[in-house]
C-alpha cells in the first residue's frame, strides 16, 4: 500500500502499510508485522473571523510605518512525508514571506517549502536527505 522510511535516534526503519480497515492498520516494520490501532487525530480548523473594527487613530505623522513582523515565532512544516532534498537556510539567516526555504521530495515530486511569515530562523531541525513526516517542524523562524 504505501512505504515509509524513517530515521528514528539514528536507526533506519522501513515501515510498510499492508493494509488499513477502520482504525486498525498493518504494518510491516523491517520485515515484522505488526497490527495496530491508530488514534486519528482531529484536523485544526483555521476560523475565519472578521476583525473587530479599530478605534480611530489620531493621525501624528503622515510617513507610513515601517511593516513589523510580530514577535511570536512561526513554524514551518512539512505538508507530506518525504525526503529534505535541499536546505536553503541556516540559523541566523534572514528570510522574507514567501521565500523558499528548503526543498522537500514527496510521492517523487519535488516541492519548494516556503516561509509563510518573515524573520530569522532560530531553529533548523533538518537536514539533506533526511526523512521527515508530515506537519514535522522543519524550522523555527522568529
Amino acid at each position: 500500500m504505501k512505504n515509509y522510511k524513517f530515521r528514528i535516534n539514528g536507526n533506519q526503519y522501513e515501515v510498510d502499510v499492508l493494509e488499513v480497515e477502520g482504525n486498525m492498520a498493518k504494518i510491516e516494520v523491517n520485515g515484522t508485522v505488526y497490527d495496530v490501532e491508530m488514534q486519528r487525530e482531529i484536523p485544526k480548523v483555521r476560523s475565519v473571523a472578521a476583525p473587530a473594527p479599530a478605534p480611530p487613530k489620531q493621525v501624528k505623522d503622515s510617513r507610513p510605518e515601517p511593516e513589523k513582523v510580530s514577535g511570536k515565532a512561526s513554524e514551518v512544516r512539512a505538508p507530506l512525508p518525504g525526503v529534505i532534498i535541499q536546505v536553503l537556510v541556516r540559523p541566523g539567516d534572514e528570510v522574507k514571506p514567501g521565500q523558499t526555504v528548503c526543498t522537500l521530495e514527496t510521492m517523487k515530486m519535488e516541492n519548494a517549502i516556503k516561509a509563510e511569515n518573515g524573520g530569522k530562523v532560530s531553529a533548523l531541525n533538518i537536514n539533506a536527505g533526511q526523512s521527515v513526516l508530515q506537519d514535522e517542524v522543519l524550522m523555527v523562524i522568529g
